[in-house]
């Protein structure tokens, strides 16, 4: 969702009226997309690597043709020098890049340390092969190196989880703030499909790390609210939305790194096939060209409403010379 133009959150203060009736609407959307998103990991998690790449592609996409333009255009507008912008993106993704560093090779089977019995042959012995398969069992949970592999991966799962769950937080309350003045449609389908996409990167990331889900969940559904409450009773200022914008921005391409890397680790070749690569591709172009559709909606609404404003403005000027001076 383009959010660069927060700061005209500030019109319903200024003009001292609540949020409408479309935004909270638009909140309870937002809410029910990442749910739906988060559901539809935990039901299908045997698909975690399809779930994982998808969402990690969408997570750059976002990166790339939201958060990026909307930060440079936020800069632009309160005046924040670009390179407080470049700053915050790359502390955001460095900070998820330190504490993912051990977790980005795959850990040679699924994430989880579950091993995967190969069959040696269509009717071999069947005491031979349970032999062999506690054997194996055996071997792949304590070879040499294997815990410190699965336990990087989950590390990184862990990490990269927990730092998408504060960036999507931060994201979500500041398109909560842009709802409280604007909601229009394409805008808020474009902001439910990738919530949607959050959720499944979320429940994911966090499914392969072992932590709760629900609590994410949970802040993740609140935060818009606070963004339109913020935006009504005490926005945040100009300069400081490009900077925080400039750090999630940081955070997701960083995890969408890691999340690809792991959705490839859970394939036994280490490589997502062409199936699982065509789908994320496919899914991540629809959702950037509906973004970017968002974007030049948005914009010719702000344009609109500038040229709006100055024909007011050269309006009240023509009634001030014709009324002329009491």
């Amino acid at each position: 969702m383009p959010i660069s133009d927060w700061a005209r959150a500030v019109g319903p203060v200024l003009e001292e009226r609540p949020a409408g009736r479309e935004a909270w609407a638009a909140v309870l959307l937002v809410c029910a997309a990442t749910l739906a998103g988060a559901w539809l990991a935990r039901r299908n998690s045997r698909r975690v690597a399809v779930w994982l790449a998808v969402a990690s592609a969408v997570m750059l996409v976002t990166a790339l043709v939201d958060l990026l333009p909307g930060a440079w255009f936020a800069a632009r507008r309160a005046g924040t020098p670009l390179w407080w912008l470049g700053l915050a993106a790359a502390f955001g993704f460095l900070v998820v890049t330190y504490f993912t560093r051990k977790g980005c090779g795959h850990p040679h089977g699924h994430p989880y340390g579950h091993p995967h019995g190969h069959a040696n042959g269509a009717h071999g012995d069947a005491h031979s092969h349970a032999h062999d398969q506690v054997a194996a069992r055996s071997a792949g949970l304590h070879a040499p190196g294997r815990h410190r592999r699965v336990g990087a991966a989950v590390d990184a799962a862990l990490f990269g989880g927990l730092g998408t769950a504060a960036a999507l937080t931060l994201h979500r309350g500041i398109e909560g703030a842009t709802l409280a003045l604007t909601a229009s449609a394409v805008v808020v389908v474009a902001l439910a499909v990738h919530s949607a996409s959050e959720g499944l990167a979320l429940a994911a990331l966090l499914d392969i790390a072992r932590q709760r889900l629900t609590p994410w969940l949970v802040v993740a559904c609140v935060s818009p609210a606070v963004g339109v409450l913020s935006a009504t009773f005490s926005p945040l200022p100009d300069k400081l939305v490009p900077v925080l914008l400039g750090m999630v921005m940081g955070v997701l391409l960083r995890t969408s790194f890691v999340g690809l890397r792991l959705a490839a680790g859970t394939r036994r070749s280490g490589r997502l096939s062409k199936r699982q690569v065509a789908i994320a591709v496919i899914v991540a172009t629809a959702i950037g060209v509906l973004l970017a559709t968002a974007h030049d909606l948005r914009n010719h609404e702000k344009l609109q409403g500038i040229l709006g404003m100055t024909g007011n403005s050269r309006d009240a000027g023509h009634d001030y010379v014709d009324a002329g001076p009491t």
